[in-house]
């Protein structure tokens, strides 16, 4: 029987990560690299669009795109801190531009699509980050407090992707990658009612919005991020919860912002081809589907 052969679109991305990974002990046996620096694929030419970028998990999957050679689109509602990324990021290889918008505001999502349109011409790539974790028992939810959540985690979601579904499907191509919670599968602490029900909702709007896709060449996967060391966690979640949470988890500590990035900029790549629909949990084994 033959061999299958597969077709070079498939091979290059597979021999390049082959070669990151050889890349990637070597530098780490040297003590030359740290295990979040290495680079997870190649997506020189193609432009990204990361919402929350300023800090915490954002901030992480842009540096990781940007090692893989992408041009950026980078949306927050902080300007002065995005500048900030933005500037440690530019460089000669790469276009770098910041959007300042709130994602809670449908027109704003649709001006600055419609701007990074302008200034890129094409969206290869979109990772829906932006998020607030905003905590209250069931009984104190007020009205304000839950529009507040589903405004920016499911509803800023929402149009963000169609927004850029938009451009995609006209391009026959493209890639979403939303950013849900371990808390869409299983409750993880009190008083998070009303977030678990946004992030929830991000993971069925993404299987729903994968099967559209696939028609046009475009993928929709979902990240679901376990206890992971960021500014949202630190302000809901006591110091001494979070240690005996982390030391729960397989690397003895928690998530950091980088090793979900890892996940994010890996499904935007051509070696993630066939994952469509899915959904990646970086939880260090909290969670186990």
């Amino acid at each position: 029987m033959r061999p299958i052969e597969l077709p070079a679109r498939f091979v290059d991305p597979i021999r390049s990560i082959e070669r990151s990974a050889a890349e990637r002990y070597r530098d780490l046996k040297e003590g030359s690299m740290t295990a979040t620096e290495a680079p997870i694929g190649d997506l020189r030419g193609r432009v990204a669009i990361v919402t929350g970028a300023a800090r915490g998990i954002g901030k992480a999957t842009a540096e990781a795109f940007a090692r893989a050679g992408a041009d950026l689109a980078l949306i927050d509602v902080d300007e002065s801190v995005l500048e900030k990324t933005a500037a440690a990021l530019s460089s000669p290889d790469r276009r770098v531009e910041l959007f300042a918008a709130d994602l809670a505001n449908v027109p704003e999502i649709r001006g600055v699509f419609a701007r990074i349109e302008e200034t890129f011409a094409r969206f290869d790539a979109l990772a829906n980050v932006a998020a607030i974790y905003p905590v209250s028992p069931v009984l104190d939810v007020t009205e304000e407090h839950w529009d507040a959540i589903h405004a920016l985690d499911l509803r800023g979601v929402f149009f963000c992707c169609q927004e850029a579904l938009r451009r995609m499907f006209e391009q026959q191509s493209g890639t979403i990658v939303n950013v849900s919670s371990g808390s869409a599968y299983r409750a993880v602490q009190r008083d998070a009612a009303a977030y678990s029900a946004a992030k929830g909702g991000v993971v069925a709007m993404t299987r729903s919005m994968a099967l559209e896709g696939a028609a046009h060449g475009v993928r929709v996967n979902s990240v679901a991020p376990g206890y992971t060391e960021s500014d949202g966690i630190k302000a809901a979640v006591s110091e001494e919860d979070r240690a005996a949470h982390g030391a729960a988890l397989v690397p003895g500590r928690l998530i950091q912002p980088e090793e979900v990035a890892a996940a994010i900029v890996f499904l935007c790549t051509d070696a993630a081809s066939g994952m469509n629909g899915a959904a990646l949990h970086v939880s260090g084994g909290d969670f186990m589907p």
